[in-house]
């Protein structure tokens, strides 16, 4: 079982495999690598991002065929999920703070879900994105200021 923080909340995970990959440090280049081998795509990438938010690790968990790539920013975690598991089981992220608005986005052609929510006793509040795209579902969530959610958003690089 893994504990970690995932923006303002504990989470536990039990990892379905002991074999799962980790890539840390300043290596972001060399984790979408990774992702390409592993997987045989070509990632959604993250281009921009917000001066000091600094890639900390990834993981892959191939049995499951989903990545996760962890960012720090003002220190809060952001979490970028590529899932390519192509079951019919839903997956998500449990977020149990109060939704403010619910709306889409189009990005390069591409649909986005967004969310943003109130954390409690915080000025910042917090942003998921979800979309599809090549048969592959990604999911973004951050603690951070709405200009610098979209901006991220904004410049996705689609293959």
């Amino acid at each position: 079982m893994v504990r970690q923080v995932v923006g303002d909340r504990d989470v536990e995970q039990v990892d379905s495999s002991d074999e799962n990959k980790i890539i840390e440090g300043e290596k972001e280049e060399k984790a979408y690598q990774e992702i390409k081998d592993t997987f045989d795509i070509e990632a959604v990438k993250i281009l921009w991002k917000p001066d000091k938010m600094k890639f900390t690790y990834m993981t892959i968990d191939d049995e499951n065929q989903v990545a996760e790539l962890y960012y720090k920013y003002k220190k809060k975690i952001m979490v970028y999920f590529i899932n390519l598991s192509y079951s019919d089981n839903s997956w998500g992220v449990d977020i149990e703070d109060e939704v403010l608005e619910e709306y889409e986005k189009q990005v390069n052609g591409c649909s986005i879900d967004i969310k943003e929510y109130k954390i409690k006793d915080n000025n910042v509040n917090k942003y998921t994105a979800k979309f599809r795209y090549k048969k592959v579902e990604y999911f973004l969530v951050a603690t951070m200021e709405k200009e610098e959610f979209e901006k991220i958003l904004n410049n996705l690089f689609f293959s």
